[in-house]
C-alpha cells in the first residue's frame, strides 16, 4: 500500500483530505480537499448553478451537468413509447356534458359509440309524411285556428255543409272582402273593365276627342251660338261699339274648334317647383340640387315664397343628361336673377335675358348665391309645354 492516495474524513474540519502511506506503511496526510474537483475522478473544475454530478463514461469521470428532465414526451406514446400513457375507451355519448373522472386520456383519432343509427333523407321524409295535424295538441278554436293571427297559415274553421256551396276559387274567408286585385281589372288584365261599357262620367277628367268637339261647335252655319258667325244674335245694347248686327268674331273652322278644345283640356301650362330648406337655420349658399324636365317647355314666370321676411338670390343653372353636371356658365337667367329683397316673395313674368327654352331631357340646378334670415323658399317656374 505505500504510496496509494486515499481519502479520509476530517471530523473536525469537516471535510474529506488526501492521505498516502509512506514506505512502511503508515498514513500521512497529502492534503485538505477543499472542492470537488479535487478528488481524482471528479472533473468540476468550474460548476454552475443548478448543475449538479453526472458520469462521463468516455472520459471516466463525474463531470458537471444540467440536472432537469430532457425532452422526452417520444417515451410516453401511449402507441409505441417505451414509457406509454394510459389511455382507455371512450365512453358512450352522453344526455348532458360531464368533466369526467377517468385517470386515463384519450387518443386525438379516438371515436364515441353512436347514440343512435342517424336517419336517412328517405327515412327522415318518410317519418314527416306520417305526422297529421291531429297528432298535436287540440288547438283552440278562437285562437290557435284564428287566420287573421297570422300564426300558421291555416284557415278559419268552417263547417263542411258551408263549403260543400261555396263555388271554385271562390272568396272562402267569411265575411272578410276580397284580396286585393285591382290590376285584373286594369288594361290587359284577366278581368278587364271596358270604360265603354260603364254609365255616367268618370272622376278624373278625360281628353275630348275629334267627334266631340265637332259636335260641340255645331255644324257650319247652323243655329248653335258658338259659331259666333250669325249676325241676328247681336243687338245694339250688346256691341254698339262694333255695330249693330255685326258678327262678335269670326267663326272657328272644324279644324281650329278641334285644335284649340285639345289645347285647353291637355293643360300645357305646369309649375316646375324646388324647394330649398334651411333645416331650421338661414339657408346657406352654394349648389342645393337638381330636377331633371322630361318634357319640352318655354319658361313664362318665377315665383320665389319663403317662410318669413329676408333676402335670397338664386341662380338657375341648365345643361343637358350627357353634360351633367350643370355649372355657372350654364346659366339661364342672365342678370335677372330670382330675388326676394327685405320681403317674403317676389314674381318675374318678363325673364329679361333669361334663356326660357327647355328641352326634353334637360337637367336644372339651383344655386344660391346669397341669403339673409329666410330658412326655407320654394322657387316656381310657369312653363308651357312644346
Amino acid at each position: 500500500m505505500a504510496g496509494t492516495q486515499l481519502y479520509a474524513w476530517d471530523d473536525t474540519n469537516k471535510e474529506w483530505v488526501k492521505v498516502k502511506t509512506d514506505d512502511e506503511g503508515r498514513l500521512y496526510t497529502v492534503a485538505v480537499i477543499d472542492e470537488l474537483d479535487d478528488i481524482g475522478d471528479v472533473n468540476v473544475p468550474a460548476p454552475a448553478d443548478g448543475e449538479g454530478l453526472v458520469w462521463d463514461d468516455a472520459t471516466n469521470k463525474w463531470i458537471a451537468a444540467e440536472v432537469g428532465v430532457t425532452a422526452h414526451k417520444d417515451t410516453h406514446d401511449p402507441q409505441d413509447g417505451s414509457d406509454p400513457l394510459d389511455t382507455a375507451i371512450a365512453v358512450k355519448v352522453g344526455e348532458a356534458n360531464a368533466i369526467g373522472t377517468s385517470h386515463s386520456l384519450a387518443r386525438a383519432d379516438h371515436v364515441h359509440e353512436k347514440h343512435h343509427a342517424k336517419y336517412t333523407d328517405v327515412a327522415a321524409v318518410a317519418a314527416a309524411k306520417t305526422v297529421k295535424l291531429d297528432d298535436f295538441t287540440a288547438p283552440d278554436d278562437n285562437t290557435d285556428l284564428d287566420a287573421a293571427a297570422a300564426k300558421h297559415g291555416l284557415m278559419p274553421k268552417l263547417d263542411k255543409v258551408k263549403l260543400d256551396t261555396v263555388d271554385a276559387n271562390a272568396d272562402v274567408t267569411g265575411s272578410n272582402p276580397p284580396q286585393a286585385h285591382k290590376l285584373t281589372h286594369q288594361n290587359d288584365g284577366t278581368d278587364e273593365i271596358s270604360v265603354a261599357g260603364l254609365s255616367g262620367q268618370l272622376a278624373d277628367d278625360q281628353h275630348i276627342v275629334d267627334a266631340e268637339a265637332v259636335s260641340a261647335m255645331g255644324a257650319k252655319a247652323d243655329d248653335n251660338p258658338l259659331h259666333h258667325d250669325r249676325a241676328v244674335e247681336w243687338g245694339a245694347t250688346e256691341h254698339t261699339a262694333i255695330g249693330n248686327d255685326a258678327p262678335h268674331h269670326a267663326k272657328y273652322t272644324n279644324a281650329e274648334a278641334v285644335a284649340a278644345v285639345k289645347a285647353d283640356a291637355g293643360l300645357p301650362v305646369l309649375s316646375i317647383t324646388f324647394i330649398i330648406d334651411g333645416g331650421g337655420s338661414a339657408i346657406t349658399t352654394g349648389e342645393k340640387g337638381h330636377l331633371e324636365i322630361p318634357f319640352a317647355c318655354t319658361i313664362g314666370k318665377v315665383t320665389m315664397l319663403a317662410d318669413q321676411s329676408g333676402s335670397i338670390v338664386v341662380d338657375i343653372w341648365k345643361d343637358t343628361y350627357a353634360n351633367f353636371p350643370p355649372t355657372v356658365a350654364d346659366t339661364i337667367t342672365a342678370a335677372a336673377k330670382p330675388t326676394i329683397t327685405t320681403a317674403q316673395k317676389s314674381a318675374d313674368a318678363d325673364l329679361t335675358g333669361w334663356t326660357t327654352a327647355i328641352a326634353v331631357g334637360n337637367i336644372l340646378a339651383f344655386n344660391v348665391d346669397s341669403c339673409t334670415d329666410i330658412e326655407r323658399v320654394t322657387i316656381s317656374l310657369v312653363v308651357t309645354k312644346t
